[in-house]
């Protein structure tokens, strides 16, 4: 990836580069840390960087790098909040996101969504990305700018792929466990995938007496079976090796019924029901799911 006049750290680069350049970017990405002007310069970057055809991407010189970087494309949202304040980003912002979202876009694959200083969403306006987060069209994309992952509630975060400009508040803490839920259900999906009901429950020890990497790892575990279904209908779509291999085992209905286990055990989980029962629910469900 080309990353202009900005230079970030070595880390940030390179995995920014390898997921551009595979094609693997995520639909929701979230770059915290840094300046306001840095995080504002990369999103413009990405959004270039995911139109542009030339190499390396983005290559800043063709005429659709030069609309994206005056703002004149089509197929580009933008929308910021106000620095460090809350409710500054309202709900109805993030409806019309929503409703957007839906309509096709103008000239490029996809249709991105800039939402800058997004630590300006409340609650509500949190709660109403999220819904569009959880299961967006296969063109929309949608990228996050704010100081710090500590802005954001849990369910955001395990629904985007954080990049960190820079260390802030909440990044040391917050990467070491999310590590943990990514691992675990990186894991129990490699596990589903082998349809070995062994594999399933060994993949699932690692969230005994965690309840909120158990939470964690079963919205992560979500997200890439919503990819693995997406990339069944769209092969153009981006999707990890694992998520294309997860589409080719099973079927749409089959994804459906075990998000909708993975869904009623985060429910359970909020209603603070015993640790050691839903993991051992999630194990068995699960082999249910495989066996039908």
């Amino acid at each position: 990836m080309n990353f202009g006049k900005l230079t970030l750290n070595d880390e940030i680069e390179k995995k920014l580069s390898s997921a551009v350049d595979s094609g693997t970017l995520s639909h929701a990405v979230l770059l915290t840390g840094g300046t306001e002007k840095e995080r504002k310069e990369l999103s413009i970057l990405l959004a270039q960087a995911v139109f542009c055809s030339n190499e390396p991407k983005p290559c800043l010189k063709c005429d659709v790098c030069k609309k994206v970087k005056a703002g004149n494309h089509p197929d580009i949202f933008i929308v910021s909040g106000e620095a460090g304040k809350q409710r500054s980003i309202k709900i109805d912002t993030i409806r019309d996101i929503r409703q957007r979202a839906f309509i096709m876009p103008n000239e490029a694959p996809f249709q991105i969504f800039i939402i800058l200083e997004a630590s300006g969403m409340g609650e509500e306006a949190q709660n109403a990305l999220l819904k569009i987060l959880e299961e967006p069209p296969v063109t929309a994309r949608f990228i996050l700018a704010s100081r710090s992952r500590d802005d954001f509630r849990q369910t955001i975060l395990s629904r985007v792929t954080a990049y960190a400009i820079s260390e802030d508040s909440g990044t040391a803490a917050g990467e070491k466990e999310n590590a943990k839920a990514v691992k675990a259900a990186e894991d129990i999906f490699t596990a589903l995938v082998s349809k070995n009901e062994c594999r399933i429950m060994m993949s699932t020890g690692a969230l005994e007496k965690d309840k909120k990497t158990f939470k964690a790892a079963l919205e992560k575990l979500i997200l890439m079976m919503r990819n693995s279904a997406v990339y069944m209908y769209n092969s153009q779509s981006s999707g990890t090796d694992s998520e294309k291999r997860f589409a080719s085992v099973f079927s749409a209905g089959e994804i459906i019924e075990m998000q909708n286990v993975l869904k009623n055990l985060i429910a359970d989980a909020d209603k603070n029901a015993n640790d050691n029962l839903l993991v051992t629910r999630l194990t068995i469900e699960l082999s249910e799911c495989i066996r039908r």
